[in-house]
């Protein structure tokens, strides 16, 4: 039980009945600014965990380099606004139409980009059930690429 010449009714008095309460605020404070800091990065780390996907620096890197198709699956006028460079636009629902088998002679690797990776998971997922591989997903999508400051073609 609290004295009463101790009892919380100031700031004052508060402060000298819970003295570390402004450590513990702080701390949470603290705490809720990382929270805020990493759940838009959970969505992408859980659904990559255990597949095949790249940061926007190895993307960058193979397309640059070795060479690589990057298949942008927003629509088109999302395309259009600016996309990495070199990207061939298929919009998601034309994926199945448009890659409906894997040609045995193309030796390039796919990279699957869509604004958040959502959709690129799933496509993912249909390719490799075609027998595509060399398949991999941006990791974070689009926001990712546009967060690391690569540039974008129109």
């Amino acid at each position: 039980m609290i004295p009463a010449a101790l009892e919380p009714t100031s700031l004052e008095g508060l402060l000298k009945a819970y003295p570390y309460l402004p450590g513990i605020l702080f701390a949470l404070l603290c705490l809720g600014i990382l929270f805020l800091v990493i759940l838009p990065r959970l969505g992408p780390w859980r659904r990559g965990k255990n597949r095949p996907v790249m940061d926007p620096v190895q993307v960058s890197e193979l397309v640059s380099g070795a060479g690589a198709l990057v298949v942008d699956l927003r629509p088109a006028e999302a395309f259009r606004a600016g996309h990495i460079r070199g990207s061939l636009n298929v919009p998601f629902e034309e994926l199945a139409r448009r890659f409906a088998n894997p040609d045995p002679k193309a030796k390039r690797s796919l990279i699957l980009v869509d604004e958040t990776d959502k959709l690129s998971h799933q496509a993912l997922d249909q390719l490799m059930a075609r027998g595509f591989s060399w398949v991999y997903v941006l990791k974070g999508g689009m926001k990712a690429w546009r967060r690391a400051d690569f540039p974008l073609a129109k």
